[in-house]
Formats: structure tokens, sequence, C-alpha cells
């Protein structure tokens, strides 16, 4: 929740500044949308944190001419300052799901961390099963660092799907292969993405 009211707005020509506007009307609606979950009797909820959107191929094509080399983190090649956003976003959120947590003892709220499940793939890809280049998307079509086209998505004239998703991170530039969701999934179901932590057969029985 939230991931896309953030990319629409870069694709809207808004500004990093303005999107940092967004968090807390974001983080209310969500707030306002679990509270409605819980109150119709959830009791475990799984809450997905944000995605490290600087890492996503068609932002770091779309910002590619206005950036230096020192907004890149060094680690992963993604953009800092929107990972920052994603960070803030992620951080806001995990103080209502304690509020929350406190509110509603008898629910489990568990929070999925997807930014580190990605972070960790951009910088160790190989490890994970993928590629050396983490960053470039299956199916593209615009070549250079990302092959990732403006101006058509895939399936558009002009673009082309690689022949092996599976060893590719992200599938258009912005979502991400079977391969990598599983890999996220995996992480998640098996407490390495969770707070607190959380076995599959834990969350299976509720």
């Amino acid at each position: 929740m939230g991931g896309n009211d953030y990319l629409i707005a870069f694709f809207q020509n808004r500004t990093l500044d303005e999107a940092k506007t967004f968090v807390p009307g974001i983080i209310d609606a969500v707030r306002s949308s679990l509270t409605e979950l819980i109150e119709v009797g959830a009791k475990t909820v799984l809450v997905q944190g944000m995605l490290p959107i600087g890492c996503e191929p068609r932002l770091l094509e779309l910002f590619k001419h206005s950036r230096h080399a020192g907004d890149y983190d060094a680690e992963t090649g993604c953009l800092t300052s929107f990972n920052e956003l994603a960070e803030q976003h992620n951080s806001a959120l995990n103080h209502v799901l304690d509020e929350l947590r406190r509110a509603h003892p008898g629910t489990a709220i568990v929070y999925a961390d997807y930014y580190r499940a990605v972070t960790d793939i951009a910088a160790s890809p190989r490890r994970y099963g993928f590629g050396g280049e983490p960053l470039f998307a299956c199916c593209g079509g615009g070549g250079g660092p990302y092959n990732v086209n403006l101006t058509a998505r895939c399936g558009d004239e002009g673009t082309a799907a690689c022949g092996d998703p599976s060893e590719y991170v992200s599938w258009d530039g912005i979502h991400y292969t079977e391969a990598a969701y599983r890999v996220i999934a995996r992480g998640i179901v098996e407490g390495q993405y969770t707070t607190p932590p959380i076995l599959l057969s834990e969350f299976s029985s509720n």
C-alpha cells in the first residue's frame, strides 16, 4: 500500500520534495485500512513496507540525466534520495504498526520488509540466482544501463522480453519477475524479512 502513490507522482513530473509531503496522508490511509480489517475480525495481518523505489529501472532511467555519481548507492546502484523516501515511509509505517499492536493485542500485526528483501538482491544478485545486472529490465527495449524505453511499455511496439526472465530481477522496469517475487516471498514466510519474525507454519495456522 502506498507505493504507486509515490511512483505516479514522479511520472507526473512531481519533485522528490513534493512526494515527501505525501507520506503523512498515505500512512493515515494505511492506518485506516488496517483498523477496519482488525475491527471486522482479522487475527493475523501482514503489512508490507514500501519497496526501494530508487532501485526501479524506469525511475533510474527517468532521472539518469539529472543525477551525479554521488547520488547512487555504491553497493546497489540505486538512487539514494529516492530510497530515503521509502525509508521515511517505512519508518512512519512501523510507528503506526507499533501503535496498532498496543491497541489490538489480540491481533498479530506483522511487518514485511520488502525494502530489505529487494536491496539484498540488488547488492548480491548472484547469491539469489540472478544475473549480474539486477537493475536491468527483462522486458524493455531501451538498451542502456536499464533497458527501459520511457515512451513504450512492455508489450508495445519496439519492446521485447528477454529469453529467460528467471535470470532477471525486474520484469518491465517497475514490476518484479516471478523469480524475484519467489525469493522475496520465501524470505517473508520464513521470517527473514518480517517483524516480529513469523514462520510459515505460524502464518498458515492463522
